[in-house]
């Protein structure tokens, strides 16, 4: 039977590498993000190569948005047997400045897009008896790292959420995952003006998330030494976290004190 597979996010990065990984396996794809010109020449790009797809506009922050692409899906495939809620947005945040309404929309994606993916799919799902739901964390939920404050906050609560949906909905037949990734090379780390250690391509991490997917995993984390860093930093205690956080703050902020 092919598999239905429906992705946020999908019209760059991750979320567009995962589309063409899964169309070309010959499942049903259904491209979910705000980009319509994006979406429209991915959708094109597949379907000229013989693969099954569609797309739809949605912007996870409306709820509205998230429910006309779940029936769109719906009515289309019959059902949904994987949902990967991608979608995410980043930023830079200074807290000697205010500019809350990017904070506003940091977590409007991050934390309600994905509430909004959980209420629109689950009664999918829950009606099926089973299915898949992946959600899109990341590796920087471990501290509020200076400069990223919201960001990191977004994704620890997406982490919190995901593994509190995970324990619930087992009994339904839903298999939840988390996935946080460490830096991949998107439009949003574009624009980030810091070394980025072990920098991944979105093809890598596709075929990462993927074939953890398929081989049952409740948490996909890559790559490993960021992994590994990330959860020493986790681990430390807060003192010593910003003790040694302290060190890069003066550097961190000089630079931002250079940016418009």
């Amino acid at each position: 039977m092919q598999q239905r597979i429906l992705i946020t996010g999908a019209s760059q990065g991750i979320g567009r590498a995962l589309a063409i990984f899964y169309a070309e396996r010959g499942g049903y794809v259904l491209l979910a993000a705000r980009n319509e010109k994006a979406l429209s020449e991915l959708s094109s790009e597949l379907q000229a190569k013989g693969h099954s797809c569609d797309y739809t506009v949605c912007d996870v922050a409306s709820m509205d948005a998230m429910q006309a692409a779940v029936n769109f899906m719906v009515n289309k495939a019959g059902g949904i047997d994987i949902a990967i809620l991608n979608a995410g947005v980043g930023g830079h945040h200074r807290f000697d400045v205010s500019n809350s309404e990017s904070v506003k929309t940091i977590f409007a994606v991050n934390i309600f897009g994905l509430i909004h993916g959980f209420d629109a799919i689950v009664p999918v799902m829950m009606k099926q008896g089973y299915g898949k739901i992946a959600g899109v964390s990341s590796l920087a939920d471990a501290r509020g790292f200076p400069g990223s404050g919201p960001y990191c906050a977004s994704k620890a609560a997406a982490t919190h959420l995901l593994e509190a949906a995970r324990l619930e909905l087992k009994a339904y037949g839903i298999d939840v995952i988390t996935i946080r990734p460490g830096f991949v090379r998107t439009n949003m780390t574009a624009k980030n003006t810091f070394h980025m250690p072990l920098l991944m391509d979105p093809p890598r991490s596709a075929d990462i998330i993927a074939r953890g997917i398929d081989k049952g995993k409740k948490r996909i984390y890559f790559p490993m030494p960021m992994a590994v860093v990330s959860g020493i930093a986790k681990a430390l205690p807060d003192a010593i976290y910003e003790f040694i956080a302290g060190f890069q703050n003066g550097n961190f902020i000089n630079r931002l004190k250079n940016k418009p």
